[in-house]
């Protein structure tokens, strides 16, 4: 694999990394605050298309992380210990 290609996927496998933890953060924000929502006003309130959204954005983004991870493996040996 050419140094420039190398150099692309690892920015991409870094910006999907990124988008995962800021889903996961704010999956878990907004289902707690929907939660608190639900038992004061209703399942179908306004956050809880917040924390759908956040929820698919996680879902997304983990597939195309294994995605990356499976087409362009590490090739570090540090884990084949």
């Amino acid at each position: 694999m050419s140094t420039a290609r190398r150099a692309a996927w690892s920015i991409a496998a870094t910006v999907v990394l990124t988008i995962r933890l800021i889903a996961t953060i704010a999956t878990v924000g907004t289902v707690l605050v929907w939660l608190v929502a639900a038992v004061r006003d209703g399942l179908l309130n306004g956050w809880l298309w917040w924390a759908v959204g956040s929820a698919g954005t996680l879902i997304v983004a983990t597939y195309l992380y294994s995605h990356l991870r499976v087409r362009y493996p590490s090739t570090s040996d540090r884990w084949e210990e």
